[in-house]
């Protein structure tokens, strides 16, 4: 019995990612201490309403959450800098292809695609 629970519980929590900030139920999350011997004043995040009934609800350690969030930061920031890099690209191109027009239309050219 005590197994079922245990593998319910860690497949609802595997949509969590991060720090979480609600129980998949919606219920808000509280931080408590671990009191056990196998994981003496370790902290972990759990939904309000599984501490009062014991009910399979959310269960996560901070460490790991942290560890996740980290990755998650870490993931966004190098998307962001792809984006950024890419931005220069473009940018880089759209200037040689104006400074390479000459004249009235190179003008027009340049003018358009910044509009744009």
């Amino acid at each position: 019995m005590e197994k079922s629970r245990v593998g319910a519980c860690s497949r609802r929590n595997r949509g969590f990612h991060g720090v979480p900030t609600r129980c998949w139920c919606g219920e808000g999350i509280d931080t408590f201490i671990s009191k056990t011997h196998k994981n003496p004043f370790r902290r972990f995040y759990r939904c309000k309403i599984a501490m009062q009934k014991g009910e399979a609800h959310l269960f996560k350690w901070v460490d790991e959450a942290l560890a996740e969030e980290i990755s998650l930061v870490e993931a966004r920031q190098r998307t962001i800098e792809e984006d950024l890099e890419d931005m220069r690209k473009t940018e880089k191109s759209e200037d040689d292809g104006a400074s390479q027009n000459n004249g009235c239309l190179g003008v027009i050219t340049w003018f358009c695609c910044k509009l744009w």
